[in-house]
């Protein structure tokens, strides 16, 4: 049985963009809800909110519950960064490195303090944790800053009013940006005054504006992305009328003004 190429090609399409679609959405809601979770799990411990995210790694003496979400956090989240397939080839290298940060992270917890957690075990090469955590914020910060880069931009330049499509773009990445910078200026406020500020969980929510932030800008590249490729289809169908009409005895002027405006197969979708 003889199988419809275009066919073939159209539901490949179809899952590629659904499969880029979840990934952005199995992100977000890690970014988003995963550190938040960890917390309450905690406190269903009786215990208060921590000083960082890292520190539930030691909450409790054998680990439990605390220890499993946070730790399921960053696998899950290094999964879904290594996994994503980036606009380009520099967009794929900056998800792949955060995805192998995150993992770091978790594969090597932070040293083991027996003035903060008494029952503690050192675990896998803790020297390794603050590294792997600051390359893992600096990588979000970085894809925030790359955008998508050119291709992601190009695509949306052959859209009506192009302008508006990469002013979107930018406020996109300035909110993100700004959030996580915010959160790079606290620790560094926090770090340098630290014993004259009141005590507080600093670099939990320092940890978690880096992580929100990055969530946003996933959530809000989806949204824009989905518009853009619905603005693409819109526009082919309305152009693909004069197309058909131009058979039924159009004066050949036409015809020449015709082939100078895009093809109806000239819009791909952004994945």
């Amino acid at each position: 049985m003889e199988v419809d190429m275009d066919t073939k090609r159209g539901f490949a399409d179809q899952s590629i963009g659904r499969t880029y679609r979840r990934l952005r959405i199995l992100a977000a809601a890690a970014l988003l809800g995963m550190p938040l979770l960890t917390a309450a799990v905690g406190f269903l411990y009786r215990h208060e909110l921590q000083p960082s995210l890292s520190d539930y790694y030691f909450l409790l003496r054998d680990g439990g519950l605390p220890r499993t979400f946070f730790v399921m956090f960053l696998a899950f989240l290094g999964g879904v960064l290594y996994s994503y397939r980036g606009l380009d080839d520099r967009d794929n290298l900056i998800h792949n490195l955060a995805g192998l940060f995150a993992f770091g992270v978790a594969l090597f917890p932070m040293p083991c303090d027996g003035s903060g957690h008494p029952d503690c075990l050192p675990g896998l090469f803790p020297f390794l944790h603050l590294p792997a955590a600051g390359l893992l914020y600096l990588s979000a910060v970085a894809s925030v800053i790359y955008g998508g880069g050119p291709e992601l931009r190009n695509a949306l330049g052959r859209l009506s009013d192009p302008a508006q499509w990469l002013r979107r773009l930018r406020n996109i990445r300035i909110f993100s940006f700004t959030l996580m910078t915010l959160g790079i200026i606290t620790f560094m406020v926090h770090s340098l005054f630290k014993n004259a500020l009141p005590e507080f969980s600093w670099i939990f929510w320092v940890e978690y504006l880096g992580f929100a932030g990055f969530g946003i800008y996933w959530v809000r590249l989806m949204w824009l992305i989905n518009d853009a490729n619905s603005e693409g289809h819109r526009r082919l169908a309305v152009r693909s009328g004069p197309a058909a009409d131009e058979g039924a005895g159009a004066p050949s002027v036409s015809r020449e003004l015709a082939k100078a405006a895009p093809e109806i197969g000239e819009w791909s979708d952004i994945p």
